[in-house]
């Protein structure tokens, strides 16, 4: 037999059987979350505030008892975001967007408010 076409041979099966390796050593597509994304709400949502007042539309949420609310909050002056029910106190640096992340621990419709301003921005409700 022909050594060129054995080299090629070997390369070939060297070659297959290292995508084979490659593509086994992947996460299956379907696999489960993992318990920390399982306990965050899914949607990420982003808010605008300026000068106190909120320009997009407000924000509304309902999870589970136990889940993380998490939304992004950009606001041009210093405050903190207030929910009073979940005892959460965010505060919000000027001219930044913010990652609020918040455990819903008790059920019940919880506004969500500015401390300086007191502009209600939106709501959680938390089912048991």
């Amino acid at each position: 037999m022909n050594k060129r076409a054995l080299v090629y041979l070997g390369l070939t099966s060297a070659t297959l059987a290292g995508a084979y390796l490659y593509f086994q050593s992947l996460p299956p597509e379907n696999a489960p979350a993992s318990a920390a994304q399982e306990d965050v709400a899914r949607s990420l949502e982003s808010l605008s505030i300026v000068d106190g007042n909120l320009t997009t539309g407000s924000y509304s949420a309902t999870v589970r008892q136990g889940q993380r609310v998490q939304f992004l909050v950009h606001s041009n002056q210093t405050d903190s975001l207030i929910v009073e029910g979940l005892d959460a106190r965010v505060p919000l640096p000027g001219n930044q967007t913010t990652l609020v992340s918040i455990a819903a621990n008790a059920p019940g419709t919880h506004a969500i408010e500015l401390d300086v301003s007191g502009t209600t921005i939106g709501s959680i409700e938390v089912t048991p």
